[in-house]
């Protein structure tokens, strides 16, 4: 049994969700940045993860052997790495595959604050699902809490000056996508990440999404369409190592101590961040709705962090750290 989590861990691991939410706040503009360099939105959805492995294949190499290390000296042994491996490839390939895709369509069709709004009925989703997956508890504060921040994130991109949205039916839909898709994702990374930590799934789910657009590509006869010139080349790998390899870590990571509900909400932040800096570099200003949604984000996400729940770690439940809770 895991014990539950001191203050100062789940300062950290939400201090890690803000971060994730911040780092997720530059994939729009960095993936309009492409379309602009003439990069489409189905070649960045296989470029994006495509690169990202590539950082997290790093990742698992400096890593590995500090936690082997870490676990020899708790005299516990680690789960080889090829330990539902299928469910890892196929289940989380197949959500990082339709998110990345269903992410850089929606972008297009109706630009980045629609996208991130409707993105953002995630934590809905999660703090619903968790209940029963997870076993969490659906607190009155918890469901306001996760409500408000919803409320928010729509607030904010619909309430900015200087910003064309066109709420297509098909843009719509492909947004709809994109937050099950986010969801469902964080409830994999907190499923996976009980048994082998944050970086392994999160490694063999990037690879299989990355096979399957690959895969799926190939029988549509859709061409990929490669960066031109060292700018184009290095947004591609900002886009790869900031909002796949190090965002994702980052939440993962974090949901070995926090509920995957409270995290969730935790990641409002995204539009928060996103919203101050088109505010502060570019021609978008916040109407008094944007900056209500501002502050109802920021009660959101203080909101979720105050939340105290008590842990009651499962039976026989596994922690291939020991110190390092799964849950809170």
């Amino acid at each position: 049994m895991t014990s539950a989590p001191t203050p100062r861990q789940i300062a950290l691991a939400y201090a890690q969700v803000l971060l994730a939410g911040t780092l997720w706040a530059t994939s729009g503009p960095l993936s309009i940045a492409l379309f602009r360099m003439g990069v489409p939105p189905t070649s960045v959805a296989i470029l994006r993860p495509g690169t990202g492995v590539l950082f997290l294949a790093l990742f698992v190499v400096l890593l590995r052997r500090r936690r082997r290390e870490a676990a020899r000296r708790a005299g516990v042994k680690l789960p080889p790495v090829t330990r539902n491996l299928a469910g890892m490839l196929l289940v989380g390939g197949l959500i990082v595959g339709i998110f990345q895709l269903a992410y850089q369509m929606s972008t297009d069709a109706v630009g980045v604050p629609a996208t991130v709004a409707l993105l953002y009925l995630a934590p809905a989703i999660v703090v619903g699902a968790s209940v029963v997956i997870f076993r969490e508890r659906l607190t009155f504060w918890k469901g306001l809490l996760a409500a408000v921040s919803i409320l928010g994130v729509w607030l904010t991109v619909f309430g900015t000056r200087g910003v064309d949205v066109d709420l297509t039916p098909v843009g719509v839909a492909w947004g709809c996508v994109c937050g099950v898709t986010y969801a469902s994702y964080t409830m994999f990374g907190k499923w996976y990440g009980k048994t082998h930590g944050p970086l392994i799934p999160l490694f063999w789910s990037t690879v299989g999404g990355t096979i399957l657009l690959l895969v799926a590509w190939g029988v549509r006869g859709e061409p990929i369409v490669l960066p031109q010139g060292w700018l184009a080349w290095s947004t591609v790998l900002l886009l790869g190592l900031l909002s796949i390899a190090l965002a994702a870590l980052l939440l993962f990571n974090a949901m070995r101590t926090l509920e995957a509900g409270r995290a969730s909400i935790g990641t409002t932040i995204e539009p928060l961040m996103a919203s101050l800096l088109a505010w502060a570099l570019l021609d978008q200003v916040l109407t008094p709705w944007g900056m209500l949604g501002l502050a109802l984000l920021v009660i959101g996400v203080a909101g979720a962090y105050g939340l105290r729940v008590p842990h009651k770690p499962q039976p026989g439940e596994p922690d291939p750290l020991p110190g390092r809770p799964l849950a809170g």
